[in-house]
This record gives C-alpha cells, sequence and structure tokens, in this order.
C-alpha cells in the first residue's frame, strides 16, 4: 500500500477522526485533512503538489476543488442505501407515534447532497416531503419531522430523533462505513487507472519523439500544441519557438481549412529556404468533433533548389496537369459532393474511376486530383485509350525494348507508365480496352510493375491511377466485353460526374466563366447574355455538355458583331437538333422501323447514353442495341442486293 498518495478533505473535526479509525481498521495509510469552504481550494491544490494522486472530497467541497486541481477527485456524500434506511427509520418511528405518513403528514428534507435521491425515496416509500433551507425548517411547524444531512460517518442510520428543533422531531443523514470504503475503493481504481494512462501517454510521446517523420500537433485555436524531435530538426526550430504560436507563422503555405471545418485530410507542400517538405494533414476527432489536426512532415523527393530544374524537365515533357478544382464550375449541390470526395480521394493512393458523359469535366477533375495529392510534383500523363488501336495502344503504355518489332526504335522506348513515375496516369476511354489489354493493365493495378515489348525483366512504377469512362461498366462485364477483376480494382473510389442537362443551374456561371476566357483568347470584348439568352441555353439538351456549350459560345463570340447576346442570337447558332421547341420531338418519316430507328437515334444524341435513351423510351438497353444492329444489318443487306 502506497503512503499518502490518496487524500481525504473532511468537512469538521469529528468527521476526521472517524474517518482516521476507519483507515487504521482497513489498514489504509490515507492523509486526512480538515478544511471549511473558503480554504478547501487551497487545501485541495497543496495536496496536489505534495503529491497525492487522488482526493476524496466531502460533496460540498467537491464541484468547487474538481476544476481546480490536475488529478481525479472523489465526490463523499450520503449513497442511495443510507438515505433508504434514514427514511425507513422516519417512517417507522411516524407509525409508532401515531402520524401516519404520506396523509397530512409532512416531512421537511435538508442538505443539497441528499435532496434529488431522498425525494425519489420518500415517493417510494409514501412519504410525502418538501424542501427546506436551513431558515425555514424551525418556522414550519406543521411538519411532523424533519430530515438533514449531516457531515459525520456513522455505522447505522438510528430510527429515533437525533434531536428537535421548536418541538419538532430532526433525523440526521450521514455518511455510512460501507460508503467511505467504495470512495476510498474508487479512488484507488482513478490512481490505478491514471497511472496507465501516464505510462500510454509517455509511450506515445517516446514513439512520436523517435519517430522518422516530423509531428507538429495544431490545436482548434489553430495555435502548435506539439512538435516532436524530428519536426524540429526539419523546421530548423526550437519547441519553445512554435508551442503556442498560430499554425500559419510557422507553415504559411499550408491551409488548415479543409482540414478544420470539414475534416478533411489532405496533402501540401512545404517549402523552407532551400529545403521543401511533404506535410500531410490529417484531423484529429473527438466524439465526431474536429478539435485540432495533425501534420506529419517528410524531406520531398524535390528540394527547393531542384524545384526549377524539376520544373522546367517537366514542361519540356509536356506531361503537366493544368486544372485545379477551382476551374471546374458548379452550383449543383451533388456536384459540389464530388468535388469534396475527389478532394479526400487525392489524399490518398488508391485507384479512381471516373463515370461521366463525354464533355463533362472528367478530365479536369483528373487533373485537379494530381495536382492536390502528394505527387503534384510529378507528371500528369493523359492517354485517350479509344483513339489509339490495341498494338499501338500496347508499346505506348509499356513500351518497347530494341528490336521488339520493326521499326522500333535502336534504343527502345519508355512506355507512358514509365514516364508517368512519380506521378500520374490518366487512362481516359477506359470501356474501349480490349479483353486482352484489359489483362495487361489488371497486372499494373495490382503490381506496379511492367514488361516493355520484348523485354525480359519487370520494372516497377510508383504511378497513380486514374480511369475514366462514359461507358456504364457493369453492363459491359454482363456482356463480356469487360473483365469483372478489373472493375473491381480500378473502382476503388468513384466518381460521378452529372451531364449538363442535369444540372440546369450551372449554365448562368459556365456561359459567363466561358465567355470570359475566350474572349480574352480571341482578343474580342466579353458578352453579355441576355435573361431571354439563358433561358434558351438552359432548356437546350447539351448532349456534348460543356464541351459543346463552348462551342456555341466560341461561335456567337466569332459573329457577334456588337456584345448584347439576346435569346434570337442563341437560336440562330444552334443546331436543330441542339434545343426542342417547348420540349417537342419532330417525328420522322419513312417505315416503322425507319422511325425506330431515327427516333432511337436522335434521343441517343440528345442524351449522349443508352441507358437514358432506354428510360425515356421505357425499354431496355438490350432493345436499343437489338434494332440498332438490326436496322443496320438490313441496310447493309440491301445495299450489297443493289450492288448485285
Amino acid at each position: 500500500m502506497q503512503t499518502n498518495k490518496i487524500a481525504l478533505i473532511a468537512p469538521n473535526k469529528d468527521f476526521t477522526l472517524r474517518a482516521l479509525d476507519l483507515f487504521s481498521e482497513w489498514g489504509e495509510k490515507i492523509h486526512v485533512a480538515v478544511a471549511s469552504r473558503e480554504d478547501s481550494i487551497a487545501i485541495a491544490q497543496q495536496l496536489s503538489e505534495r503529491g497525492a494522486d487522488a482526493l476524496i472530497c466531502y460533496a460540498s467541497f467537491n464541484e468547487t476543488i474538481k476544476t481546480t486541481v490536475n488529478i481525479p477527485t472523489v465526490s463523499l456524500r450520503p449513497s442511495m442505501l443510507d438515505i433508504l434506511r434514514s427514511l425507513q427509520g422516519v417512517k417507522e418511528w411516524l407509525v409508532k407515534n401515531g402520524k401516519t405518513p404520506g396523509t397530512q403528514q409532512t416531512v421537511g428534507l435538508i442538505g443539497d447532497a441528499i435532496i434529488a435521491e431522498a425525494t425519489v425515496v420518500a415517493d417510494i416509500l409514501g412519504i410525502k416531503t418538501t424542501v427546506l433551507s436551513d431558515t425555514q425548517a424551525g418556522e414550519l411547524a406543521e411538519l411532523a419531522a424533519v430530515v438533514r444531512e449531516v457531515a459525520d460517518i456513522a455505522d447505522s442510520q438510528g430510527s429515533e430523533p437525533t434531536f428537535t428543533m421548536n418541538d419538532i422531531p430532526c433525523f440526521s443523514i450521514t455518511i455510512g462505513h460501507e460508503t467511505v470504503f467504495k470512495s476510498v475503493r474508487k479512488a484507488r481504481e482513478l490512481v490505478l487507472a491514471g497511472r496507465v494512462d501516464r505510462v500510454r501517454l509517455e509511450q506515445f510521446k517516446a514513439v512520436m519523439e523517435f519517430t522518422g517523420e516530423g509531428i507538429v500537433a495544431v490545436d482548434s485555436r489553430r495555435r502548435i500544441a506539439y512538435i516532436n524531435h524530428t519536426a524540429e530538426k526539419l523546421l530548423h526550430k526550437s519547441k519553445a519557438q512554435v508551442i503556442d504560436c498560430l499554425a500559419a507563422t510557422i507553415f504559411p503555405d499550408v491551409n488548415l481549412d479543409d482540414t478544420l471545418r470539414y475534416g478533411q485530410t489532405r496533402v501540401a507542400e512545404v517549402n523552407d529556404g532551400d529545403q521543401g517538405f511533404t506535410c500531410r494533414i490529417v484531423p484529429m476527432f473527438i466524439c465526431g468533433q474536429t478539435v485540432g489536426a495533425v501534420l506529419t512532415i517528410t524531406e520531398a523527393p524535390f528540394a527547393a533548389k531542384d524545384k526549377d530544374k524539376a520544373s522546367r524537365a517537366l514542361a519540356e515533357s509536356g506531361y503537366k496537369a493544368t486544372y485545379n478544382f477551382e476551374d471546374f464550375i458548379t452550383a449543383n449541390t451533388f456536384m459540389k459532393e464530388t468535388l469534396e470526395a475527389a478532394k479526400s480521394y487525392a489524399c490518398v493512393d488508391s485507384t479512381i474511376l471516373i463515370n461521366g458523359d463525354t464533355g463533362t469535366g472528367k478530365e479536369i477533375i483528373a487533373q485537379s486530383i494530381h495536382n492536390y495529392s502528394q505527387r503534384c510534383r510529378g507528371p500528369f500523363v493523359a492517354v485517350n485509350c479509344a483513339a489509339l488501336p490495341e498494338s499501338l495502344l500496347e508499346s505506348e503504355l509499356f513500351g518497347y525494348e530494341c528490336g521488339a518489332f520493326t521499326g522500333a526504335r535502336k534504343n527502345g522506348k519508355k512506355g507512358l507508365f514509365e514516364q508517368a513515375d512519380k506521378g500520374t496516369i490518366f487512362l481516359d476511354e477506359i470501356g474501349e480496352v480490349s479483353l486482352g489489354m484489359q489483362a495487361r493493365l489488371l497486372r499494373v493495378l495490382q503490381q506496379r510493375e511492367i514488361m516493355r515489348l520484348g523485354g525480359d525483366r519487370v520494372i516497377p512504377v510508383d504511378v497513380g491511377i486514374i480511369a475514366a469512362t462514359h461507358r456504364n461498366l457493369p453492363d459491359l462485364i454482363e456482356k463480356g466485353v469487360f473483365r469483372r477483376d478489373l472493375y473491381y480494382r480500378i473502382s476503388i473510389l468513384q466518381l460521378r460526374l452529372l451531364p449538363l442537362s442535369d444540372r440546369p443551374e450551372d449554365i448562368p456561371l459556365l456561359v459567363e466563366n466561358i465567355a470570359k476566357k475566350l474572349s480574352a483568347k480571341l482578343f474580342k470584348q466579353s458578352l453579355q447574355f441576355s435573361a431571354g439568352a439563358i433561358e434558351v441555353l438552359r432548356r437546350c439538351q447539351w448532349p456534348g455538355n460543356v464541351r459543346e456549350l463552348a462551342g456555341v459560345i466560341e461561335r456567337l463570340i466569332i459573329l457577334k458583331k456588337d456584345t448584347n447576346v439576346t435569346s434570337d442570337d442563341i437560336k440562330k447558332v444552334l443546331d436543330v437538333s441542339d434545343c426542342q421547341a417547348d420540349g417537342v420531338r419532330m417525328v420522322p418519316k419513312g417505315t416503322m422501323e425507319e422511325i425506330e430507328y431515327a427516333i432511337i437515334m436522335q434521343v441517343l444524341k440528345e442524351t449522349g447514353s443508352h441507358e437514358k435513351t432506354a428510360k425515356i423510351l421505357g425499354i431496355s438497353t438490350t432493345t436499343i442495341w437489338r434494332k440498332i444492329k438490326l436496322f443496320q444489318n438490313e441496310r447493309n443487306d440491301f445495299n450489297l442486293q443493289q450492288i448485285q
């Protein structure tokens, strides 16, 4: 048993003597100090400074003491069992003296520490009670009895009054021996738990101090609360110089808003003279609330002195991302949530799949993710998988060795995966890749390794992979033209971009932004669109999405002699199929098969999606594919017959 690690603050001398007797009987070496309300805080602080690990405080002291000391406190007050025994004795006495409780007989209660529990117990026992203050007790002669909290320790609660007040019998509720024992046991448990917590804290500090990464903790006030030894060395600053400083003064290049306000993890680059760092910012949560952030700092692969050289090499290669999230213009709630998800995805290296119709901004999102990630200093290599035949696509992606095929370069060639090392590769239109190529891509995704055509060695690549498609890949899987295992590998993280027709609220913002950029590019004055012109643009279906809208605006800028754009100006530059008058489609002429084919193709052009076309026409995507193929086959057969 450790001496003087637990202390009791007693309210009077008698309480102290009885407590000491109990502790002696139990073999507990607990220091007991007598205090009044006025000096209880000072005594508690003295005991804490002298090495007490926990304090047992009389109830009336505990609330003020526990907020002023850094050690655990236990409140010592009459327990529910103490109150029950006392009130049971009061009830027996009232019955014995002809005063039936619960009728017109009322019992007064005095004592802040017992009021709540005593009221509940009295109701259970059928005793009518009223709460009194010390001054009221002597004035209410109609009371049958008074029950009062007394600052004392007693082995049992008596069933006889301990004193009278204006001829009113008064009963005492004191603290029982068992209650004192439980408070000592609870204090011991708190001391033990505190020691375990301190050991864990010291272990945690040791790990933080000797880890290879710099660790900096920032509180909710954006002030630095902790910095480890590694961070001190990296930043060339001591704890004394940074603790309680605003994080912005030490890390001016780091924006903590996304982390502290929205709980997002992000990566930033930090420069300190000639030294460059990669800084990962992670939120700290307590009960679901962001209470601060932890910054982990590592030396960047590119030091500041090498930055210009690396930037020049990157610019010469052409593999550079130019877009950021701010370049994606939207007021749509779903798209705003998509952008926030993309920011979160940028902080990890998992493969990302972007799904959206043509012209919705898939590459803008891909480049933004790259520039927001820790790979932003590396190359961004984009390849359109649908634009190259399979044989050429394979050599472009994986490269080749000398003599791999006729016409191969003498020294071979690096593939795009190798050129994207330490950066990001963007595989656009991955849904168009053949099954054979899909098998090779699967190995790269799984192993992050490639082998050149004609090569005999495996080359590891450190590359982030973003894929995109306008196709419904699960449908392609069902048709047997896309590998299921590749789909699961590329779709670990998914983003869906809405077509422009599903976010008409973005039209005014996009028109203004596109017109401003194109006017500067074409050395023209910026156009002013009337409300009627905007409304015409909002009614259009835009199967080509933002790309088509930009084309219409560019056409306007070139053709307009003045800067004011009306609804008539819009109609003049729009294709007939771009916009529907009041949503009415013209039915073509011809045979039933020709009409069906024309309607399917018209709606398909408007939506740019087989799935949406099927939904509008009320048929399945399989039916759409079958009717298109059937009509084209019939037309081919007819043409062959004509030739013969």
